[in-house]
């Protein structure tokens, strides 16, 4: 696959997970959380705080979609092993721990107020789990798109 075609179908994910974040955030976090949080009496007063939540822990996670965009971007001028693209991995992967350390917070809540039921605790649970993956992944491509950006480096001031 040439670096263009790569860059377009990368830029085509990224929209495509740009419009299921917006539909999270807007419907299907809202619906899910009035499920779960009206199943339980003693979780209603949550659902406004969850909805905040929901909205807040967006905002990492849409501007890692930019940083993706623009990593496309570069991919698709040529320009893919460079110390500005690790860089903006390693941004992504900070964004990634940052969801991860809301969603410990959100556990530790949860634990704390004692008012926990289990479809709670497991979607909590598993979106932790994709944001420490995701935040692992991305550091290791970070290091990685450095050494091969000094390579590359290395040899283009070779003859």
């Amino acid at each position: 696959m040439k670096h263009k075609e790569l860059a377009k179908w990368l830029k085509i994910i990224i929209l495509f997970c740009w419009v299921f974040g917006l539909l999270f955030c807007i419907y299907v976090g809202p619906e899910t959380g009035k499920h779960i949080l009206s199943d339980a009496h003693s979780l209603k007063e949550l659902y406004k705080p969850f909805i905040a939540f929901i909205w807040i822990t967006g905002i990492p996670y849409f501007y890692a979609l930019c940083i993706g965009w623009s990593i496309c971007s570069d991919i698709n001028l040529g320009n893919d092993f460079t110390l500005k693209n690790a860089k903006r991995l390693m941004r992504i992967s900070v964004l990634a721990m940052i969801e991860g350390v809301l969603y410990v917070i959100a556990l530790l809540y949860v634990f704390i107020s004692g008012n926990y039921n289990t479809n709670l605790l497991m979607i909590l649970l598993l979106i932790l789990f994709f944001a420490v993956v995701i935040s692992v992944f991305t550091s290791l491509l970070s290091y990685l798109m450095g050494k091969a950006s000094e390579i590359k480096e290395d040899n283009e001031l070779t003859i």
